[in-house]
């Protein structure tokens, strides 16, 4: 079970993201898809512009440059995953009512935990 440091708790205080039908349509518009398809691109360039988009700083500015979300990724690489940034995005996406608030995001969480704990007792009993 992934398990937060006092690190990583601070990185995700850094990670305020916030989404408004503006920055939403921006990302809608960049890349010609509908928000839902958007998050299933996991790609870095996506990822970025999600950070790009999302994130409030420590000004309280809506917003960042690439070079800032890319540093804000690798940071958040160093303590965790892929996987995780793209579900705090998709939280912050639900939060805003972007995606459907009926998409349990926390439950998201636990069954990839769940499935990484079995893939991890397979490869110990091996």
């Amino acid at each position: 079970m992934h398990v937060k440091t006092k690190k990583m708790e601070d990185i995700m205080e850094k990670l305020n993201l916030k989404y408004n039908a503006t920055k939403v349509d921006e990302i809608e518009q960049a890349r010609k898809l509908p928000i839902e398809n958007c998050i299933t691109d996991t790609s870095i360039g996506m990822l970025c512009m999600f950070i790009q988009k999302g994130l409030i700083d420590d000004n309280g500015q809506h917003g960042v440059s690439k070079t800032v979300a890319m540093d804000v990724i690798d940071k958040y690489l160093e303590e965790s995953d892929k996987d995780e940034l793209v579900l705090d995005i998709m939280e912050a996406l639900v939060n805003g009512g972007f995606l459907s608030r009926q998409m349990d995001v926390a439950k998201m969480r636990q069954a990839i935990n769940n499935k990484m704990s079995q893939a991890k007792e397979m490869i110990n009993e091996m």
